[in-house]
């Protein structure tokens, strides 16, 4: 049977740690707390990734917790968001090998819930408590420009990713729902809005081709969802030729309390998710089943009371196949856990 091993324990956040995000090429963590800072964390052998080290605390810039935060695809820049209402952007000064805040993205009204950038770097996007989701332009200098303010969330907008190949946005909110944005000639609108949870919907993340996304809610349940383009040989409807997303697999009885963070690895194609339940599952794909458009997943590993007593705030798949087994967790406990998944 696969289990999930603890390799290593990461302390120094004085708060709860709300996001976990891995450079995109480099064995390098950041994580974001109700401290007020982000911590940069480096294991302190290359090759061996039971002894972390945070290499640099990102403070001073954010008057409140720190709810976001998310490496440039190129991991030369972090974007940070806070309940301040303000985004900083961070870059690295490779002279003094420090970190500056070279930006600050003002405009949303209230706390800010998630940022993300686009697999390009090009475009930034940003949501909040104020129901909107804004996406920025990145242009020299440090600059950036605000392309768009959407607003058809009824409810306090939990999270923004981005497609892994396309400019193509998902967003997931308390009004129980998941939407897609498109761009369309400078104009972005919602082209599909996902519903079938019951509750909030905490979390939502891409598969590595983009064709599916999953989503853990409130409602105590996993869905994912497959893209139909139009024409599709399933022979689901496409209203005005746009793409639509279908559920093709619930997946319930998983978690006890609210699922708040839900990780699709590119790499090996599990799924994590944490809860409320102070539980991590880990998830896979049904191998004999081979409908793919009625997948059935199951629970493969897990971990109970992950961070002891505490809420399960986050996990993320390490990105690439360096590490790909590599799993990071964060907690109300103020810890940072790195996890390895054997496959027994």
């Amino acid at each position: 049977m696969p289990r999930l091993e603890l390799v290593a324990t990461l302390e120094g956040h004085q708060d709860r740690v709300w996001q976990a995000s891995w450079h995109p090429s480099k064995t390098l963590l950041a994580t974001c707390s109700g401290d007020k800072t982000v911590r940069l964390w480096a294991p302190v052998s290359p090759t061996d990734l039971s002894s972390w080290q945070c290499i640099d605390t990102l403070e001073g810039t954010h008057k409140r917790t720190v709810r976001s935060v998310a490496w440039s695809p190129q991991g030369n820049e972090l974007a940070t968001a806070s309940f301040d209402a303000t985004t900083g952007i961070w870059e690295h000064d490779p002279r003094d090998k420090s970190w500056e805040c070279v930006a600050t993205l003002e405009g949303h009204e209230n706390e800010i819930k998630s940022v993300a950038w686009s697999s390009t770097g090009a475009l930034l996007a940003t949501c909040s408590r104020d129901k909107s989701v804004w996406i920025w332009e990145v242009e020299t200098d440090n600059d950036f420009e605000c392309l768009s303010v959407l607003q058809e969330h009824s409810q306090d907008v939990k999270m923004v990713v981005w497609h892994p190949t396309q400019e193509i946005l998902a967003s997931a909110s308390y009004d129980d729902t998941i939407k897609i944005w498109k761009e369309d000639e400078d104009d972005w609108y919602c082209a599909d809005t996902l519903q079938g949870h019951g509750s909030t919907v905490w979390s939502i993340d891409f598969n590595g081709t983009g064709d599916q996304i999953v989503s853990g809610s409130d409602d105590k349940t996993i869905r994912i969802w497959k893209m139909y383009a139009p024409n599709n040989e399933q022979g689901v409807a496409t209203p005005y030729d746009q793409p639509v997303w279908k559920t093709i697999c619930r997946v319930s009885g998983v978690h006890d309390r609210c699922i708040y963070s839900v990780s699709w690895s590119n790499v090996n194609d599990h799924i994590a998710s944490s809860s409320g339940d102070n539980s991590i599952r880990i998830l896979a794909k049904d191998p004999e089943n081979l409908d793919a458009d009625a997948p059935t997943w199951s629970v493969v590993a897990s971990v109970e009371d992950a961070h002891g007593v505490h809420d399960i705030n986050a996990v993320s798949w390490f990105p690439n196949e360096k590490h790909a087994d590599h799993l990071a967790s964060v907690g109300d406990d103020g810890m940072v856990r790195i996890w390895r998944l054997i496959m027994d």
